[in-house]
């Protein structure tokens, strides 16, 4: 297990990564007829069943891709601080509304 996690680091490295994410067409994914059905799906069973943190886990990594994807630059470019300090006001959010809604709320 812990090799094939050492060989996707390897294959895949942050800049990658990066670059695959700002290639997606979000707008083709959110319009897809089998993700629209998949996300459907999850959200009633998690509604229905009353799993609080598996739809608060799911939504704060949704809400994570997009923030990175809102963030990190294109190419060679300069981060403005302006973006810094929304990433990190962004982070700090997600992981305090995350403790409370998991740990906290019963």
């Amino acid at each position: 297990m812990w090799e094939h996690i050492v060989e996707f680091v390897k294959q895949y490295d942050i800049n990658r990564i990066i670059q695959i994410m700002r290639s997606v067409d979000w707008h083709d994914v959110l319009t897809n007829p089998i993700c629209i059905g998949l996300v459907l799906g999850v959200f009633l069973f998690a509604v229905y069943k009353k799993k609080l943190k598996m739809l608060v886990s799911i939504l704060s990594l949704v809400a994570l891709v997009f923030l990175i994807q809102i963030v990190t630059p294109r190419g060679n470019e300069y981060v403005p601080k302006e973006k810094i300090f929304m990433f990190i006001g962004g982070g700090i959010a997600i992981a305090v509304l995350n403790v409370y809604l998991i740990f906290f709320r019963d």
